[in-house]
């Protein structure tokens, strides 16, 4: 955090631009007026479904590894203890709902001998009511007897007796078809390729085959690992069974094909046949090929799990994983990463209403990438593809173009992948994204990967909206009879997509933040269209940003242009702590300035400082300087394209913070100390100002 020490004077000198800092100066673009309302678009039909309560969902989970006469197994257990966590953090089911039965239960009931099994599968079963779902998950051994009939094997059984010692199929078929529940999910994960000691050479039964006496069930669909001459192959690797791997990772989201915040039954199946086949053909020298059993003629394509929002850089790590992946099976050497697209009612468009976030999630993801990709492939330099992009002028159209995309992979050094990011959704504090892997040479999809993110209040922040947070914003929701009440987190955002449908906080008079561009110490007065505010800006031109504290307190604020912080960001190299200029940051973890009422109310930066000290000593930094101008009025299309957005947010200081800075050095406003001593708490305001070359703006007032 850094302080100002004096306010702006008009004859303050300007500083030259200091050459060799680490980036260029900015590409100007104006960006469309949106009309009417500025709320961000939405697509009601996909995540306002994934909003309803839904049926009640019950899990019954069964692994078994240590027989007491059968092989004994590995990673049965740990398949449990993901897939129940998968389904209570990611998915909708409650954790009261779903039962474990493996063999190191620490409550000895649940642990799945065959007199417990049969117990507790009947009583459970009995639970659900008409209009609930049900999940019952099966990994470990099956076998038949010497009459053909078919047992699943509990941890006391005997191979040579299964009739005595295991659990009828039969049996367990009469259980399931007596459940009242709508729609039941039978998931068997068996005849394991794996033991303690190594492939398991048991007479043991394939998965398929133990679905089989379902398939005539009403509202029940079996998921079998494997088909009837294969066996369900282990994943040293990731401490599961291949099959259950997958499972987990589709249950996270990634098995949303369509982006709708839920995942079916038909997208679960697609999934983990898609993954689990391609796995086992690049893994393991043996195919293995996941099954699908169901009634014929059933209607309907039932929902297993609506997806439960993740902290936004939790689903970009889930999806950089899946991206790894997939280049690694395809043996991809080299990735770009795109920036994010905008998946909206006006078609796919670079920002049009997701502000600086798509840009972040790309930066996000690429950093993602270049650790995973260690050894086995490389990630190609953000200033390379952009060179690459900007010569080509390649746009969102050129994605479906094999000859744009075979030219861009030449022009970024052979690049077989590129990685194409949307946004596909957003209502309130949800949003749902997806990844593409395309192979550049043969304009092929290489891998898909999804997620549900809950967005934070600086993730808003980023989205181009302006808005004054009032006190009242923050207050609880109260629960009543038919809606219990939501987390406060996601009230706040749908409160603050409320207020920004009004007009920009500018326009009031009232509102205690003033934010002004100024070129050759005069204002640029700016133009209002809603919650957009746009300032006219020419080639060349050099400009100031002002910010006017009216509050009388303390207040820190984080200051963005295009992205890039105002500030220099510390950049850990090799134990030293390094300085980076202009780094792109996201709006949560920036910097902040300090706008303290004691050393005035007008404040100015004039550029992009380099590394902040104490004591008062001035501190270089590159000038505000527009290039580039384009006459486009359109939404950005191509990827080059600079944003053309100024960020400014304002926040109270923590209640715990404090005061230890040292004291201001010279009166002049390119003297700034670093005081490390306050740590921005609420948002309390938020301006957004998009700078536009004079013909662009005064063609869209004309419109």
């Amino acid at each position: 955090m850094n302080r100002f020490n004096s306010q702006p004077s008009c004859n303050a000198k300007r500083l030259a631009i200091v050459s060799g800092l680490l980036l260029p100066v900015f590409v100007l673009v104006a960006v469309a007026a949106r009309t009417g309302s500025s709320a961000v678009a939405q697509i009601p039909a996909k995540l306002d479904a994934a909003d309803n309560a839904g049926p009640n969902k019950w899990a019954l989970l069964i692994g078994i590894e240590k027989y007491h006469r059968a092989t004994r197994l590995r990673y049965t257990i740990n398949d449990v203890k993901q897939l129940s966590t998968t389904l209570q953090t990611r998915g909708d089911f409650h954790k009261d709902n779903i039962l474990e039965m493996v063999d190191t239960a620490a409550n000895s009931r649940l642990q799945p001998l065959r007199s417990h099994l049969m117990a507790e599968i009947k009583n459970w079963l009995a639970k659900p009511g008409p209009t609930d779902h049900i999940t019952v998950y099966f990994s470990g051994h099956g076998f038949r007897d010497s009459d053909g009939r078919l047992f699943l094997a509990p941890v006391d059984c005997d191979p040579d007796n299964p009739a005595e010692t295991g659990i009828a199929v039969a049996w367990f078929r009469e259980q399931l078809a007596a459940c009242k529940a709508e729609f039941k999910l039978l998931i068997i994960d068996a005849c394991h390729a794996g033991s303690e000691k190594g492939d398991d050479d048991s007479p043991g039964v394939a998965a398929n085959e133990l679905g089989m006496p379902f398939e005539d069930l009403a509202g029940v669909v079996t998921l079998a690992s494997s088909s009837s001459d294969e066996k369900s192959q282990l994943w040293d690797e990731k401490q599961q069974s291949l099959f259950s791997y997958w499972l987990t990772q589709g249950l996270k989201g990634h098995a949303d094909r369509d982006s709708d915040g839920a995942i079916t039954i038909d997208e679960l199946y697609g999934y983990l046949h898609r993954t689990v086949t391609a796995t086992a053909k690049m893994r393991f020298p043996r195919e293995q090929t996941p099954r699908r059993i169901v009634r014929s003629g059933t209607a309907g394509v039932p929902v297993v799990v609506r997806l439960k929002p993740q902290e936004l850089n939790r689903v970009l790590a889930d999806m950089a994983e899946q991206m790894a992946w997939a280049m690694q099976q395809q043996r991809l050497s080299k990735v770009g990463v795109l920036e994010f697209t905008n998946d909206t009612k006006l078609g796919e468009l670079l920002g049009a209403d997701f502000g600086l976030l798509g840009r972040h999630c790309a930066r996000t993801l690429q950093g993602q990438l270049m650790d995973l990709g260690t050894g086995s492939f490389s990630v190609v330099d953000e200033r390379r593809l952009k060179s690459a992009l900007q010569a080509q002028q390649f746009g969102i159209d050129d994605l479906g173009s094999p000859d744009a995309l075979k030219q861009l992979s030449r022009q970024s050094g052979n690049m077989p992948a590129i990685v194409l990011g949307t946004l596909c959704s957003r209502t309130g504090g949800k949003m749902v994204l997806q990844c593409k892997l395309i192979q550049t040479e043969k304009d092929e999809l290489a891998g898909v990967a999804g997620g549900t993110a809950a967005i934070s209040e600086s993730d808003w922040g980023m989205l181009g909206h302006s808005v004054a947070v009032r006190p009242e914003d923050r207050r609880s929701e109260v629960s009543s009879n038919d809606r219990p009440a939501r987390p406060d987190n996601e009230v706040l955002i749908e409160r603050l997509d409320q207020r920004s449908e009004g007009a920009h906080p500018l326009v009031d008079p009232a509102f205690p933040f003033r934010v002004k561009i100024m070129v050759d110490n005069k204002e640029r007065k700016g133009v209002v269209r809603g919650n957009d505010w746009f300032v006219p800006l020419a080639e060349g031109e050099v400009y100031t940003i002002w910010i006017e504290n009216r509050t009388g307190q303390t207040v820190l604020m984080r200051l963005l242009v295009d992205g890039l912080n105002t500030l220099p960001e510390k950049v850990p190299l090799k134990g030293v702590v390094t300085y980076q200029t202009a780094a792109p940051v996201h709006l949560g973890e920036a910097r902040p300035w300090e706008l303290d009422p004691g050393m005035g109310t007008e404040f100015a930066v004039r550029g992009f400082f380099n590394h902040i000290g104490k004591g008062g000593t001035k501190r270089m930094f590159r000038e505000f300087r527009v290039v580039d101008a384009s006459d486009s009025l359109a939404a950005r299309q191509n990827f080059a394209d600079e944003i053309g957005l100024i960020t400014a947010a304002f926040y109270y200081p923590k209640a715990d913070s404090r005061r230890i800075g040292t004291a201001a050095g010279q009166e002049r406003t390119d003297d700034v100390d670093e005081a490390d001593d306050l740590t921005p708490g609420n948002l309390c305001g938020l301006v957004h100002i998009r700078y536009v070359e004079p013909e662009a703006l005064e063609a869209m007032l004309n419109q």
